[in-house]
């Protein structure tokens, strides 16, 4: 593979929206089968091929990655949809990884165990993305693209961290403080960048590059290393997408800043509304009495029990074997539990000791002795202290810090001049929103109760990596469909007017396509499978 292939720029010839640039947001397997869905629609309306920039994150750079991977392989879409959508259906990715956790390491060997690795392997597996490697992407020729990027964050800078495909030669691939040569990257195995860009805080751990990825035998990791210089030789940890940039909408910003035209954005979002992002735990319904400085004192009761318990057993012990009555039996009656109450005696003695080196650490760190106040709560209370720091922290992280971000690209796009009337966001929740004057201007756009249903369920969706029931992929891939058909009526009607209403306009065809559509998704009872074919 060369290292300075540079895809070609993609065909100047589109449909009559133009040039599309799309992002797939993260969200685990609810973002990858709305996406999906989003995906087989567009290609059913004829504007698949139009789509010339793709930037994914988590959840969506797995069905990023293996719709690139079935172009790349030549098959058609609807060869994709099939082969994939039943992947998504029949692979449980934590379920796998945990099995597959501490499998393949010697009994001497330093690698820790890492679910986020196990995961890589997961993917790696033949019937998703085998030992594929990036140089695919980098050097294909058939490629529609004019950028395809899939989006990582590493947490040296907090920066974006992207693998990159771009018709532009003087495209940057890592970042501008971690470039990732074209020599290297062709060699990075699609699993670890599925990996990396799915690689979600509290479920994983940082998947560090390069040192933690997989190189194959004719480009092994102290190749890698040597190219990537010395910024690299510490590890560069890398985690999900989605902490810098949920929706991928920055990369694409980047990506097409000076292109011309400018393309469409379609933003495929699978974030959900949260009236109530955390709610306080109820408090116990009691106090309890025991203190922490009971359970203190009671620790040393059993200390000093359990240590007379071994001395007495240990003398017992040796007074039968002097007396020469040693038998069989007494392994059980003297033996064992001296161990026994020994090991209790020293783990004791053992957990107070850490105990001692956490509040001497915030001695030094804080100047406070915490353990006089502390003594004084009960168990119960101090517990559901753990429990509010617990669960608040992890709302910021998961709800409160990605809301505040998407906010803030979001109106990013929303200010760029050079993408008004060219932005759709392919939210989720869009066919729960009510839209008084678009319905009442067009009556027939207002979705169903059974669409909205649809929306509302596919938007409960947990955030998870498998499926309980193929029912979930069903729900999700046709609240994709629909919620997108909707979305580009609704933006041909409030931003192409003059360009749709009678035959010979541009968007005519595409319209009266469209509105064909709605009107079957409209129709309760109606699953996407058995309304249409996908299209070839």
């Amino acid at each position: 593979m060369s290292d300075d292939s540079t895809p070609p720029a993609a065909s100047g010839h589109h449909g009559p929206l133009g040039p599309l640039a799309l992002s797939l947001s993260g969200g685990g397997y609810r973002a990858a089968a709305f996406h999906l869905g989003t995906l087989r629609f567009l290609d059913g309306v004829g504007l698949l091929p139009d789509v010339v920039g793709l930037s994914t994150v988590s959840g969506g750079t797995l069905t990023g990655l293996a719709w690139v991977v079935s172009q790349l392989d030549g098959k058609t879409f609807p060869e994709f949809y099939e082969s994939y959508s039943a992947y998504l259906k029949r692979t449980n990715v934590i379920a796998e990884a945990l099995a597959g956790l501490t499998s393949d390491r010697e009994h001497d060997s330093h690698n820790w165990a890492s679910l986020i690795r196990s995961a890589a392997d997961v993917y790696a597996l033949p019937d998703f993305l085998g030992d594929r490697r990036f140089g695919e992407v980098l050097g294909a020729r058939g490629l529609r693209f004019q950028e395809v990027i899939f989006n990582s964050t590493e947490f040296h800078t907090g920066l974006d961290f992207r693998f990159r495909r771009s018709s532009d030669p003087g495209a940057i691939l890592g970042n501008s403080n971690y470039k990732l040569p074209a020599s290297v990257a062709q060699h990075v195995r699609l699993a670890d960048v599925a990996a990396a860009s799915s690689c979600f805080p509290g479920g994983f751990e940082p998947l560090v590059f390069p040192q933690q990825f997989h190189w194959s035998r004719e480009f092994p990791l102290e190749s890698a290393l040597k190219e990537l210089g010395p910024g690299f030789d510490g590890g560069l940890p890398l985690m999900d997408g989605g902490i810098y940039d949920n929706q991928g909408v920055d990369s694409l910003l980047m990506a097409f800043e000076n292109s011309r035209p400018t393309p469409t954005l379609l933003i495929s979002d699978v974030s959900t509304q949260e009236t109530r992002m955390y709610d306080v735990p109820e408090n116990p319904t009691k106090r309890g009495w025991v203190t922490l400085n009971g359970v203190s004192w009671m620790g040393w009761g059993l200390f000093f029990l359990a240590l007379v318990s071994a001395v007495c057993l240990a003398w017992r012990g040796v007074e039968d074997v002097r007396e020469g009555t040693w038998g069989p039996a007494d392994t059980f009656l003297y033996l064992f539990p001296g161990v026994l109450t020994a090991a209790v005696a020293v783990a004791l003695v053992w957990g107070r000791r850490r105990l001692d080196d956490v509040n001497a650490l915030l001695r030094k760190q804080m100047d406070i002795n915490a353990w006089p106040s502390f003594q004084k709560l009960t168990v119960l209370e101090f517990v559901q202290m753990l429990v509010l720091r617990g669960t608040s922290l992890l709302a910021l992280t998961s709800s409160v810090f990605m809301k505040r971000v998407r906010g803030l690209i979001y109106s990013r796009v929303y200010q760029d001049p050079r993408f008004k009337d060219r932005r759709m966001s392919n939210l989720i929740y869009a066919l729960t929103v009510n839209r008084p004057q678009l319905f009442s201007e067009h009556p027939w756009m207002k979705p169903g109760p059974h669409l909205v249903a649809l929306a509302q369920q596919a938007s409960q969706m947990p955030t998870t990596l498998w499926f309980t029931d193929a029912s979930q992929f069903t729900t999700l891939e046709s609240a994709g469909e629909a919620t997108v058909c909707f979305v580009l009526l609704r933006h041909i009607l409030q931003h192409h007017k003059g360009q749709y209403e009678s035959e010979g306009l541009p968007l005519h065809g595409l319209f009266q396509r469209l509105r064909k559509e709605w009107a079957g998704f409209n129709q309760e009872g109606r699953q996407s499978e058995a309304r249409r074919p996908v299209a070839a």
